[in-house]
């Protein structure tokens, strides 16, 4: 995500173009998933949710025993930041399905998530970001504790 450096205010944001994404050969569509059903098929689309992944961009970390802020990426940022915000909004859905259906539920409504329209991800199967659902950024980019 880029930011004004003087303001802190929201520029733009990209796809890291080294992410994966796509459809499983394995797993079969959820019902969650049904409003994207003419993108994926039968199959599970991946992935649902986007958060800043790329080691370049992530987040500054404080690593006092070596005594230094890093910047960090990839799942072992966007997964428990993710799921922070997840459990911050506090609706505590009953099971991961009730969970992915509110997601869902809010595609598409800029109030809630911004969705990524611009960029491409996937070094070997070249996806690119658009309106919508997408193998990049999925649902899109929550906006914090409404967006979930």
């Amino acid at each position: 995500m880029r930011r004004d450096p003087s303001t802190a205010e929201y520029l733009s944001e990209y796809p890291w173009d080294q992410a994966g994404g796509g459809m499983s050969s394995l797993e079969p569509r959820p019902s969650y998933q049904s409003g994207i059903a003419s993108i994926v098929g039968n199959a599970r689309g991946v992935p649902d949710l986007s958060f800043d992944s790329n080691p370049v961009t992530g987040v500054w970390v404080l690593v006092s025993d070596q005594g230094g802020w890093y910047t960090v990426g990839g799942t072992s940022v966007a997964s428990p930041s993710l799921a922070g915000i997840v459990n911050s909004a506090g609706s505590f859905e009953t099971s991961t399905n009730a969970e992915l259906t509110t997601i869902y539920g809010n595609l598409g409504v800029a109030a809630n998530l911004r969705d990524i329209t611009t960029g491409y991800c996937g070094p070997y199967a070249g996806y690119s970001a658009v309106k919508g659902w997408d193998p990049c950024t999925g649902v899109g980019v929550d906006k914090g504790k409404k967006g979930k």
